[in-house]
């Protein structure tokens, strides 16, 4: 994979998901990455940052200022470290702050010294703050310097009785995002046609000949080349697959 050996800076912030970034650190250091984190004060909330450093090894920011705490893991030390940084859960909160340039705790001190196009956004929060135009504004301009996205998720909020877009991804989605981040994109630009699935050629008005391809290999090819950088348009048959992400369907 080519996560193995990377130096991947993971900034939790504060939200009910952050216990996800557990995961998140976990599944990146199974791949083979160099995994050190910074938490925000409101991550402390729901996560400690002793969690992060039996998962990684390595000592966690939690105050910008601390004169105990150790100097690798102060902000500028870690922006230089870092190859990438991961943004997970990123809250409506923090998402103002990354746009704004705010640098008041480790995390945001430590990306405001990263080139956004070395960011990886995974977002989350209730829908209706998700839906706000102020957040759709600063998600939008985050992109435009470079920023990458995954997600939110569809699903049930912390607060059951609202369901809609905001969760954070699931963490092996987060880390196929990142995996597909450092890879080589030996194929950018190059145009690729992927078919896929059950296919039918009609015999008359009632009969036709088909076959019971699942389409999970033409799902699977198309998602490879997008990882390398091509751009893929996907014809499909019917499947009970899920749409292929930065696939044109």
């Amino acid at each position: 994979m080519p996560v193995k050996g990377r130096r991947i800076l993971l900034c939790v912030g504060g939200g009910i998901a952050a216990y996800k970034a557990c995961e998140v650190a976990r599944l990146l250091v199974k791949a083979g990455a160099q995994v050190r984190c910074a938490l925000t004060p409101a991550a402390q909330k729901f996560v400690t940052g002793l969690t992060f450093q039996a998962l990684t090894g390595h000592p966690v920011a939690t105050d910008l200022f601390s004169a105990e705490q150790d100097l690798a893991a102060g902000h500028i030390a870690l922006a230089d470290w870092a190859e990438m940084a991961v943004v997970a859960p990123c809250t409506a909160n923090l998402l103002a702050r990354l746009r704004m340039g705010q640098s008041s705790d480790a995390p945001t001190a430590a990306l405001l010294a990263i080139t956004p196009r070395r960011w990886l956004i995974a977002p989350a929060m209730n829908e209706k703050m998700w839906a706000s135009p102020a957040t759709q504004e600063n998600l939008r301009v985050l992109r435009e310097r470079g920023a990458r996205v995954v997600g939110p998720a569809t699903g049930e909020m912390a607060e059951r009785s609202h369901v809609g877009p905001g969760r954070l991804s699931e963490p092996p989605e987060i880390v196929a995002a990142v995996d597909e981040l450092l890879r080589p994109p030996d194929l950018a630009g190059v145009p690729v046609l992927v078919t896929a699935g059950p296919t039918r050629e009609a015999l008359d008005p009632v009969r036709f000949l088909s076959n019971p391809s699942s389409g999970k290999m033409g799902y699977a090819l198309a998602e490879a080349a997008r990882d390398r950088g091509a751009q893929v348009t996907l014809i499909a048959g019917p499947t009970a697959l899920p749409d292929v992400r930065d696939v044109q369907l």
